[in-house]
């Protein structure tokens, strides 16, 4: 990590110590969206297909 990104690590840290206690369950919420948005760009492998679908946009497929 570069020292921006330590810094701007640590400004978040503070404010976040900063915040008060019923927002907390919101800023967890917020940050369980964040992470599940990474987690849809990944690429789902399909089974028992033979590779058939692999890197294709298979809703755009359903919906031509």
């Amino acid at each position: 990590m570069g020292g921006d990104e330590m810094e701007l690590k640590e400004k978040i840290k503070k404010e976040i110590d900063s915040i008060p206690e019923e927002y907390l369950i919101q800023l967890e919420q917020y940050l369980e969206v964040i992470k599940g948005s990474k987690q849809k760009d990944r690429k789902i492998k399909t089974l028992h297909l033979k590779g058939r679908f692999d890197g294709v946009n298979i809703r755009r497929l359903a919906y031509e």
